[in-house]
């Protein structure tokens, strides 16, 4: 649509070779919309110059409305621009309706809903075949309410998960001689309240209730009662475009299991603490993050986990990009596993969590891009 709607400029696929490079960041907006940031950094001819722009949209805007304003948005900011080349001469100015919307509206006066936000969802599939069936039910309900000083979020979800599978026995003549049915019943939810109070450009205060249930991890309940405090050494203004965040909490967290545990609870409470460091940008050159998380209760120091997440998108030079992440996490706090001998139904089928102390994933990209620099045409057939 860009290059369709936008011809008085000619698109590249490589930044390097521009004179202008937009940069677009995307954040959930507090009316359920989403708001886009659109930096317009000028390059070679243009270095030095640029400007920001936003567009934010609204819970009922359409995916045709959202394209065409990111266009528009991207159309005014590239005007400056095009000023100053001989483009400039053949453009023409003319006002638009003005419309009052939403997306227009910091703090609407009159909102009957007082900021509150809502969203429904259900969802369910069935798959089969002569062998193994399965089904799965999802559903959930959002409310959140944000405003400059304050954010609410208040949030359930359901989820409702059957496999069986169907294992034949042979002879040696090939006569099926017993069929055995393995079942995998996976039930969980979750509720959970939670409230951020804003105090300075850099600091906020939050706290949470949780309240759940799941299966796979052998608990019947569990709840978790945190307040933690969040400091961002950058302004949180500059989110859209790098963050380095420290997190820290305390809290108590109680579990009512489904079984005996290897501990031999059946309930039980504890209290904990949690800190986090969280780093994210992304530049013209690619976006970057790194995670480091730990957290361990409080009566015992040894019962504890600590995981760090990275990862990251550069293009290193004219064509060339990389990309990389993965994580790693040292599990030690595994008090809800059951007592008593897994059997090999229960590996295989991951019908319960499992002893471990760790987990990991890792993921690695590579491209590279040569040819003609221009990508102007749009060609939609087949």
């Amino acid at each position: 649509l860009i290059r369709t709607e936008v011809t008085w400029v000619n698109w590249v696929r490589d930044r390097d070779v521009a004179d202008v490079h937009i940069l677009i960041t995307r954040q959930e907006a507090g009316s359920g919309g989403e708001q886009y940031t659109l930096a317009f950094l000028g390059a070679r001819a243009f270095a030095g110059r640029g400007d920001t722009l936003i567009y934010t949209t609204n819970p009922t805007t359409t995916g045709d409305e959202r394209r065409r304003g990111v266009l528009q948005t991207i159309s005014v900011g590239l005007v400056q621009f095009a000023a100053h080349t001989p483009a400039g001469l053949t453009l023409r100015v003319s006002p638009g309706k003005a419309e009052t919307s939403a997306s227009s509206q910091t703090a609407p006066k009159n909102d009957p809903w007082k900021a509150w936000v809502f969203e429904i969802g259900l969802n369910g599939s069935v798959q089969g075949e002569r062998f193994y069936k399965g089904r799965n039910v999802e559903a959930q309900l959002n409310a959140n309410r944000v405003t400059e000083a304050w954010k609410t979020g208040i949030e359930y979800q359901f989820s409702y998960r059957d496999n069986e599978a169907t294992v034949q026995e042979f002879d040696s003549i090939g006569t099926v001689t017993s069929e055995n049915i393995y079942t995998n019943l996976q039930r969980d939810w979750q509720a959970e309240l939670g409230q951020v109070m804003s105090v300075t450009d850099h600091f906020s205060l939050g706290a949470s209730l949780e309240v759940a249930q799941q299966t796979f991890r052998n608990q019947d309940l569990r709840y978790q009662l945190r307040a933690a405090f969040e400091y961002n050494l950058f302004p949180y203004a500059e989110a859209t475009r790098r963050e380095l965040t420290f997190r820290y909490g305390v809290g108590v967290t109680g579990y009512r299991y489904a079984d005996t545990t290897i501990f031999n609870k059946i309930r039980e409470t504890l209290p904990t603490h949690f800190f986090e460091l969280s780093y994210r940008t992304r530049q013209p050159w690619g976006s970057a993050n790194v995670n480091i998380e730990h957290r361990n209760f409080l009566t015992d120091a040894s019962k504890r986990t600590t995981a760090v997440n990275a990862g990251f998108s550069v293009r290193l030079f004219k064509g060339l990009s990389v990309n990389a992440g993965g994580g790693y996490e040292w599990i030690h706090d595994q008090v809800y596993l059951p007592r008593g001998e897994q059997d090999a139904v229960d590996v295989l089928l991951r019908r319960r969590a499992l002893l471990t102390g760790f987990q990991y994933n890792t993921r690695f990209g590579v491209s590279y891009t040569f040819g003609s620099i221009f990508n102007n045409v749009v060609n939609p057939r087949f």
